[in-house]
């Protein structure tokens, strides 16, 4: 088979990237600055117990997901865990440190998933990026995320890390801004750069965006019709309301906006792609994905809910 990269081939024919973000409410952020296997938890070098107590803290949180984070340098004082707790409104971010990998197993799912007081960290809504740069799983992440994670550490510094797997291989670079958890695809340096600076003055940059990690895909898809349609970019500008299932690939999603009160319907539906790609490097066959279209958009004042 003729070699590829997989996020190229996505770029070559203009993959919709919107509603694809990997879906997680909290997620779990342990630094773990060694080489990764193409399964980083599983084939860490971490003792048993503690990957079994990682595994059980996941399972016991709904909608957690555990990424292994690092920065460019090796195992010196404290480590950092950060919980991510990714809110439509007024998210946060929970950092501990443990001067050892044994000190998780005084960490419970009570301490990670509270939302009031800290629970033994410290809360912060200060930003947090992440680049995905796990070569071992895709090659693309190594290709496209090591250079970006480099160049936006440069200018962003300490507030950026390189991450194992975060979901969708073919759209390397991928970068999430934390706490809110904004996904964004084939991200290039100066994107990234552009991407950073919105979200520290709480903007949100609609070019390449995937969704909210804590949003449906179908809702994510909607949320970036409404924002394109309405020009409202304020990372909080727009409330999620509910939405209805109007037939097997097509919804109805509203949403608030947060200064005037208006409500922002739209009407989405998912589609088979007319292309076939490899998924990810690893493919041995291509395959279609699934692209969301926006059939209808509408403002207006009613107030009356929509079953869900």
């Amino acid at each position: 088979m003729e070699s590829f990269f997989c996020s190229d081939l996505s770029r070559d024919v203009a993959e919709k990237s919107f509603g694809t973000a990997s879906i997680g409410h909290v997620w779990i952020l342990l630094e773990y600055p060694v080489a990764w296997g193409a399964k980083a938890l599983e084939e860490s070098a971490l003792p048993q117990k503690i990957r079994t107590h990682l595994n059980r803290l996941v399972k016991a949180i709904p909608r957690a997901r555990l990424l292994f984070i690092k920065q460019a340098r090796g195992c010196e004082g404290n480590l950092n865990l950060f919980a991510a707790h990714c809110h439509e409104r007024v998210p946060f971010i929970k950092k501990f440190q443990i001067e050892s990998y044994e000190q998780l197993l005084e960490i419970d799912a009570a301490q990670i998933a509270s939302e009031r007081g800290a629970g033994g960290g410290v809360v912060s809504r200060e930003p947090l990026f992440l680049v995905c740069t796990h070569g071992r799983r895709d090659k693309c992440c190594a290709k496209f995320g090591y250079p970006l994670y480099k160049s936006l550490k440069s200018s962003a510094g300490s507030s950026v890390w390189q991450s194992s797997h975060v979901g969708g291989d073919r759209f390397a670079a991928n970068l999430i801004c934390f706490p809110h958890g904004l996904f964004y695809a084939h991200v290039t340096e100066e994107a990234g750069r552009k991407i950073i600076g919105e979200y520290t003055e709480r903007r949100m940059v609609l070019e390449k965006y995937r969704g909210r990690a804590c949003y449906s895909n179908a809702v994510q898809a909607a949320e970036f019709f409404a924002r394109s349609k309405s020009g409202i970019m304020g990372v909080e500008g727009l409330r999620y309301l509910d939405n209805a299932r109007l037939g097997e690939n097509s919804w109805r999603v509203r949403f608030e906006a947060a200064e005037s009160g208006e409500i922002h319907e739209t009407q989405v539906s998912s589609h088979v792609s007319e292309f076939q790609n490899f998924i990810t490097c690893h493919a041995t066959e291509r395959g279609s994905v699934p692209q969301f279209t926006l059939d209808d958009y509408r403002v207006t004042n009613e107030r009356v809910l929509v079953s869900a």
